[in-house]
């Protein structure tokens, strides 16, 4: 049986991507080393490849996804010990939380690290590898399409193609040059094609020779029952775009989650995150792990990775919108933090400004305000001795007031003040007392205290610097000072000498927020072309009419998305094609007449029979009938994709 030359390097369709979820038990191939070697060698070896398979499968991914997914939701309710291992511990003992057996039973799968067990690593691990098993075949695969695919040759045109049709003087020739040009101009990707007639049919059967019209015909009418006959291919023009837009699209779309999900976590490992407070004019505070108020690092981030330098508040400038009437009223206008910076090799000072959505970067770190207060300096005396003299930085709360605490351990017992700060508190001269207001200016400040002695509970419970525990205290009254006052109450005396301000910093470290922009980019870059690009196909035929002596010229294509657009799109290239080669009036298909149109012959063409194929060289050849043709089923082109089943005859290697 005579075969055809095998050209390994040339690809007329698009190849379909790996399949998805291939079957995971696949027949042996072949009597290599697995058919000599003993059977637990190979129950072994087929176990790992049928593990192999179910986990490079897009199904498996989904799975291993859905499975972090719950991971991470247990690890929402669930408190963790790297950020809170106090409550962990209360959880634990049982004293807060589901109770001690749940706690155990949370404790023994990793719940209190969810993030660092072993468990989330594993399945981290694995959709990993089975997102790279998936893509790597699919990328490999649009880079082959992309460099040794062409656009199909057909030999008539399918009844749904969107078809147009007109006559010119130009030639066939300069058609179809005109026909590259335009199409080039348009970024389509081109194929010309000259007619040739059929060769040998292969498999055997009747010999063929051209007919007179240049066509082939059947040397021999009949084997027994059936007559064959064969058709020529028409020259033409065949284009091709969206093929590669739209399946890159889809290739970009899916790698950005492959590239976002390893910034996040790799991300989370080394980033960083600190809080603190600073009042103006004092000494500031250090890049290291201890003089932060709120530290967060992640699990790769150490001690040893801080800079070391210093920052200090110079000054900090506020203003309000202070008309009651005018929009806005209340709002800040002016936001800006002047600090000094001492580099952590001892170098020089340098003084920065950091406004409002304005951060700076200090070796690496970006500093940015986070909030602000007022700071009130409070001296606390306890029968002449002073126990506490430092600025508090009070948080503002929804009534106006800003709310702080002073603790003074040294005192015996302790001293405890729960502290209100009203920027603006002017005095009533009916009532004789001051009126507290929620305005945020400081040009009448009060500062509201009540007084309590006893144990301050440091360290046994969890309080922050602001809040005081009063479950071991009593009270012993209170009172308002306004700066520059005291109250003294019984052996103990409060003193307001001075008013600042203070400014919450944060300072981070976020190394991967360049492949998160990456990550983002690409799902922009690969969402856009895969929802608004199209695949589409042209084919424009030139054929003399020795008739009339002009040359009639058929716009044949087909949309695999989009049909709406592409009618538009159709109709633009066959005006633009018939100025070019000055035709007459388009028609449309119904008009159609001659060898192309579908209301013509198809040159020989045997409907609902066997389509013929040609090679890149225009060689032909036929393809194997139907299985109900035909005793010996023909092998199926796995090349071949859905996209190819049409109306027209497709000629493909």
């Amino acid at each position: 049986m005579p075969t055809e030359p095998a050209e390994a390097d040339a690809v007329t369709e698009s190849a379909p991507p790996p399949e998805a979820n291939p079957s995971v038990r696949r027949p042996p191939r072949g009597s290599g080393w697995k058919q000599r070697a003993p059977e637990p060698v190979r129950f072994v070896w087929d176990s790992v490849v049928m593990g192999w398979r179910w986990l490079t499968r897009m199904r498996t991914a989904l799975y291993l996804l859905a499975a972090l997914a719950v991971l991470s939701v247990i690890g929402t309710f669930v408190p963790q010990e790297p950020n809170v291992p106090t409550t962990v511990s209360e959880w634990r003992s049982g004293e807060a939380g589901p109770g001690v057996a749940v706690s155990q039973v949370l404790d023994a799968i990793g719940a209190y690290d969810m993030y660092g067990s072993v468990a989330f690593t594993v399945l981290l691990f694995l959709l990993y590898l089975s997102l790279t098993a998936c893509l790597v075949p699919r990328i490999k695969a649009w880079i082959r399409l992309v460099r040794r695919s062409k656009p199909p040759v057909v030999r008539r045109v399918g009844a749904r193609d969107e078809t147009a049709s007109f006559a010119t003087d130009a030639t066939a020739d300069e058609v179809h040059t005109h026909a590259e040009e335009l199409l080039r101009r348009r970024r389509w990707r081109l194929r010309r094609h000259d007619a040739t007639p059929d060769g040998p049919a292969a498999g055997g059967g009747p010999t063929e020779a051209p007919d007179a019209t240049g066509g082939t015909a059947a040397a021999a009418t009949t084997h027994g029952t059936t007559a064959v006959r064969s058709r020529s291919t028409p020259a033409q023009v065949a284009a091709e775009k969206g093929l590669v837009s739209r399946e890159g699209g889809s290739l970009l779309f899916h790698l950005s989650f492959y590239v976002l999900l390893a910034a996040i976590v790799f991300g989370q490992l080394l980033t960083f995150e600190g809080q603190r407070g600073v009042v103006e004019g004092e000494a500031g505070f250090r890049d290291t792990a201890v003089s932060y108020w709120s530290y967060s690092p992640g699990r790769w981030f150490g001690e040893g990775d801080h800079a070391g330098w210093r920052m200090e508040l110079e000054e900090f400038h506020v203003d309000w919108v202070r008309d009651p009437l005018a929009p806005g009223a209340g709002q800040p206008t002016e936001f800006r933090s002047d600090v000094l910076i001492t580099p952590s090799d001892g170098s020089e000072p340098y003084r920065e400004t950091i406004d409002s959505n304005q951060p700076i970067d200090i070796e690496g770190r970006q500093v940015t305000q986070l909030d602000w207060g007022y700071a009130p300096r409070v001296v606390v005396e306890v029968d002449g001795e002073v126990v506490h003299d430092g600025f508090i930085t009070p948080t503002l709360e929804d009534s106006g007031a800003y709310r702080g605490a002073v603790k003074a351990p040294a005192a015996d017992p302790d001293v405890g003040l729960d502290i209100f700060f009203y920027p603006f508190a002017p005095d009533d001269e009916e009532l004789g007392r001051p009126i507290p207001t929620g305005a945020p200016w400081d040009e009448a400040p009060m500062l509201l205290f009540q007084q309590y002695r006893g144990d301050l509970q440091l360290g046994a419970t969890q309080q922050t610097v602001n809040e005081l525990d009063v479950s071991a205290l009593e009270s012993e009254g209170g009172g308002f000072l306004r700066p520059g006052q005291e109250l003294s109450n019984e052996d103990v005396t409060v003193r307001f000498p001075e008013l600042r301000r203070w400014v919450g910093f944060q300072v981070s470290s976020r190394p991967a927020i360049p492949a998160l922009l990456a990550g983002a980019a690409l799902l922009v870059g690969g969402l856009i072309p895969a929802l608004y690009a199209y695949r589409r196909r042209l084919w424009v035929f030139a054929t003399p009419d020795p008739a009339r002596g002009r040359t009639l010229v058929t716009v044949a294509g087909r949309a695999f998305q989009r049909p709406d657009a592409f009618v538009e799109e159709h109709a633009r290239i066959v005006e633009e094609l018939s100025s070019r080669v000055s035709g007459s009036e388009v028609t449309g298909p119904e008009d159609e007449s001659g060898p192309h149109g579908t209301g013509g012959t198809d040159n020989g063409a045997i409907d609902g029979g066997p389509s013929d194929r040609i090679d890149d060289d225009g060689a032909g050849r036929r393809d194997a009938p139907s299985p109900e043709h035909d005793p010996q089923p023909a092998l199926h082109d796995q090349a071949a994709t859905p996209d190819d089943a049409s109306d027209h005859e497709v000629a493909r290697p």
